[in-house]
């Protein structure tokens, strides 16, 4: 049996982005799971521990890591079980795709235990399994940037097509996280289930100009076809200063701010380092009138998703 240990890290991701529900995804730099793994003699997949958030299931059966990698591991009709360490650093609730993050690492760790047997193309698949039973639903707008870093366009989950698309180099994500929680199953359930046809023509035309926006580097565009007739106007009202908090990061020259997934976090596009930090300054203000507990930061798109450190 092999004694191979391996370590990977599968970066956090923001999801939807303003008009592309359960479509859009990028990943993100620094935040996300860091997974070690190695095959053990008991035939079983073992979570020897978790740290970085409370409450998460140290049952294999409970926990979106080990689905994800058991699903994987069914593929190859492996019968060794897999022995998983995790640290997480992205809050589960939060809109940055923790349980995208856990799932993806997990799949990428086992796939460098067996051998890389698949692509990392085809690893999404696996970690959508994951991702599935954490929200009660199939979408894979956050595992396909996690996994394959960059922007990420899911054409399909059913059978599924990912794409990736051009952004401009010198996009800046800033974002603020109100330490609340917003679980991904209720917020969907929020929404209503049909569209009017007025608004899925708006929908459609800001879903085409985001991607003509970040593909030709137009960043015009891309501000103006950031506006979302689906999620964010039932969504904005979970989320405290939601309003105040997008007009000041546009006033202060943010292309666009919309929610991170399904939030409480939120996101600003902006051009450059310099304007980021002005933009981060303009969430802090809004905040800082508040009792809440806010986390800040500035990222670039990451474009190189899951990766293995050892």
């Amino acid at each position: 049996m092999s004694e191979e240990k391996v370590k990977v890290f599968a970066p956090a991701s923001i999801a939807n982005v303003s008009c592309g529900f359960d479509v859009f995804g990028f990943a993100i730099e620094e935040l996300g799971d860091f997974v070690e793994a190695h095959f053990n003699n008991e035939g079983r997949n073992i979570i020897e521990s978790i740290e970085g958030a409370e409450g998460l299931p140290l049952e294999p059966e409970q926990n979106v890591t080990t689905i994800a990698a058991q699903a994987l591991l069914n593929e190859v009709a492996e019968k060794r079980g897999v022995t998983f360490k995790i640290r997480k650093t992205v809050i589960p609730g939060s809109g940055l795709g923790s349980s995208a993050s856990a799932a993806v690492a997990g799949v990428f760790a086992v796939n460098e235990l067996l051998g890389k047997p698949f692509t990392k193309q085809e690893l999404v698949r696996f970690a959508g399994i994951g991702e599935q039973f954490a929200s009660n639903q199939l979408h894979h707008d956050n595992v396909a940037p996690s996994m394959l870093g960059g922007f990420a366009v899911v054409r399909s989950n059913e059978p599924l097509d990912i794409l990736s698309i051009d952004y401009p180099e010198d996009i800046r994500v800033v974002v603020a996280r109100p330490l609340i929680e917003i679980e991904t199953k209720k917020a969907k359930r929020m929404l209503g289930r049909t569209m009017s046809i007025s608004n899925a023509v708006i929908q459609f035309g800001n879903v085409a100009g985001l991607v003509l926006g970040m593909t030709s580097k137009d960043y015009n565009l891309i501000g103006r076809s950031m506006v979302d007739m689906l999620a964010e106007p039932v969504r904005s009202k979970l989320i405290p200063l939601y309003d105040e908090a997008k007009q000041a990061t546009l006033d202060a020259g943010a292309i666009g701010t919309n929610i991170a997934g399904s939030g409480p976090a939120i996101f600003s596009f902006c051009k450059g380092d310099e304007s980021a930090q002005t933009v981060l300054e303009a969430f802090k203000k809004v905040y800082s009138k508040s009792d809440l507990s806010v986390t800040y930061f500035i990222s670039k798109i990451n474009p190189e998703g899951a990766k293995r450190i050892f």
